[in-house]
């Protein structure tokens, strides 16, 4: 047991490779810092959570100092303080400090820096043109410098999360800056564009491709019929933006804001998943009758297929042909419901509410039209949401609960989970044990690909067969299952992968979650339980159950997988 003493604090601490930063955060006491993210292991970049070491002349950056036995630090000394200080000063010298129209206001972690130690810029950084500072080529993510502060977390996030290293910290000195590989545009390098480097900076330098002014263009348009409709993962982690706090289930309230906003039809993207089952689960049944290719990946996040695409295009052809539940939504949203309303298809305006920012690249893709005409029209992401919430000035808090209109918005629990990490390998097996076994099971429930750990595998037995599944959560985790040799040696019939690590309830579209938080509390299972709560309490958890589907498919695109469904829900990737 190692003793140490902070700001008189006696601490006991068992493992020697703890650093003075973990020990304080362990035992309430504060330490400023902004490059820190322990899920990252990024310290040791901004040189702001300065200590001082009794026995030290210099002070000691607490984030990569290990503590020692009889150890007395001070984390408030006038030495410390004047020291932190000029750091966040520094900083400020370059970091442009107009926080009114800024969209990290709110949230922005180096702001409560300022704030805390009273610190202004030694020459104030001005502005003149922006444009200079400023790269949007991509459809998904966009770069500010003029915000940047080289803490080097997307970075770290980047390499963590994704295992693609495709954001850099490039140049010396005065030209040190973040950037893509080779400088190129996101989009055209394999950056996965799941915005995981997004969600882990402390400030606004990276954020998303906005669709916002697509949305308001299309809602003051009085010859557009605009629909909306949110993904799972939305409902649990809205709140988080409202003080609500974590794992709050705000479904109602979403539905009500979205009418309040003046959208015409309100939906529900878990409608899309549930279409997205009946299309994967009907497919994995074609190929076990005709004995592959196996093993089927799941297609639903377009993350996981820019990695297909960019770096294992061998597999394109084990990849699920069924759009993402955003896509088929989309061409269902421009073909079946035009068709019952009576409405030009011309006419309608989809909207989507995605946790993610791939899926503002998914729906720009040139494959994502059918007949000419776009699946999706735009994407926000639960930020941007919040942000159209708050500027037209409504108490979310305080708001009733709404409902989805029926003719799209009906869903199942099985649609429900898709949110997290092996909830489309659960959907999917549930109506495929159905269909195969041609019963109703009682027993929905697949645990076993259930929470977060990076690989999980099961077998699972069908009509009397044994079929090995695997679900892989997170980039990281995919390269190293393929690195395994395992996809190849090990006969896999269904694999499940999510870019983003726990699935989409950590998009890089969600809420921003600060280094203490994220360290201190486990949100990715506070913003899952919402979506098990749902699907254990709703009456119907199997994607064939969804009534509204049902009618649709009977009334409009046939058998799932054949004819209309094939040609409107189905796509083909290439290299």
């Amino acid at each position: 047991m190692i003793n140490i003493v902070i700001d008189g604090k006696i601490i006991k601490i068992e493992d020697e490779k703890t650093t003075v930063l973990k020990a304080a955060l362990d035992n309430g006491i504060d330490i400023p810092t902004l490059c820190y993210l322990n899920d990252c292991g990024n310290v040791g970049k901004c040189g702001v959570c300065a200590v001082e070491v009794e026995g030290k002349n210099n002070l000691s950056l607490a984030c990569i100092t290990k503590v020692e036995d009889g150890m007395i630090i001070k984390t408030n000394s006038e030495k410390v303080q004047e020291r932190i200080k000029s750091r966040v000063s520094t900083l400020l010298d370059k970091h442009e400090f107009k926080c009114g129209p800024c969209n990290r206001r709110e949230n922005c972690e180096f702001l409560k820096l300022v704030i805390k130690t009273k610190a202004k810029a030694n020459t104030p950084f001005v502005v003149t043109d922006k444009l200079e500072y400023i790269d949007e080529r991509s459809k998904s993510i966009v770069i500010d410098r003029s915000k940047c502060v080289l803490c080097g977390r997307c970075v770290a996030a980047c390499k963590e999360k994704t295992g693609t290293e495709m954001i850099k910290i490039v140049g010396k000195g005065a030209e040190r800056k973040v950037s893509s590989i080779g400088n190129e545009c996101f989009d055209d390098t394999n950056c996965l564009l799941c915005g995981q480097c997004v969600v882990a900076c402390p400030v606004a330098a990276l954020s998303e491709k906005s669709h916002m002014d697509r949305v308001k263009e299309a809602l003051e348009d009085q010859n557009k019929h605009v629909i909306v409709a949110m993904a799972p993962s939305i409902r649990t982690s809205m709140g988080e933006l409202f003080k609500l706090g974590y794992g709050v289930d705000v479904t109602g309230k979403l539905y009500t804001s979205l009418r309040m906003l003046g959208f015409d039809k309100v939906f529900d993207i878990n409608f899309g998943a549930d279409m997205t089952i009946m299309e994967e689960a009907t497919e994995f049944i074609e190929r076990i009758k005709n004995n592959g290719p196996f093993p089927m990946f799941t297609s639903c996040c377009p993350s996981w297929v820019r990695l297909l695409e960019n770096y294992y295009p061998e597999f394109l052809e084990n990849l699920s042909s069924a759009k993402s539940p955003q896509q088929i939504f989309g061409a269902a949203s421009k073909t079946y419901y035009p068709e019952i309303e009576g409405l030009n298809p011309k006419d309608v305006f989809t909207v989507t509410v995605m946790p993610c920012t791939s899926k503002k690249f998914e729906a720009d893709r040139k494959e994502m039209a059918n007949d000419g005409i776009r699946n999706i029209d735009a994407v926000i992401t639960t930020r941007e949401l919040a942000k159209m919430i708050k500027d037209a000035k409504i108490n979310f808090a305080s708001l009733e609960d709404g409902e989805a209109d029926l003719a799209m918005g009906e869903y199942t629990g099985a649609g429900v989970i898709f949110g997290t990490t092996g909830g489309v390998m659960e959907a999917a097996l549930r109506t495929a044990k159905d269909f195969i076994e041609d019963k109703d099971l009682t027993n929905v429930e697949y645990s076993q690909v259930r929470g977060f750990e990076g690989i999980k595998e099961a077998t699972v037995q069908i009509g009397g067969e044994n079929y090995n599944v695997a679900v892989i959560n997170g980039s990281s985790n995919l390269f190293e299952f393929m690195k395994s040799g395992k996809v190849i040696g090990k006969q896999y019939h269904f694999i499940e992968v999510m870019s983003c690590p726990g699935g989409c309830i950590n998009g890089g579209g969600q809420p921003h979650v600060n280094a203490k938080d994220r360290e201190n509390i486990d949100v990715r299972a506070l913003r899952a339980s919402v979506l098990y709560n749902q699907d254990k309490n709703l009456e119907k958890r199997k994607s064939h159950k969804n009534s509204a589907l049902l009618k649709m498919y009977h009334e409009y695109m046939g058998a799932p997988g054949q004819g209309k469904a094939h040609k409107l829900l189905h796509i083909k990737y290439d290299k």
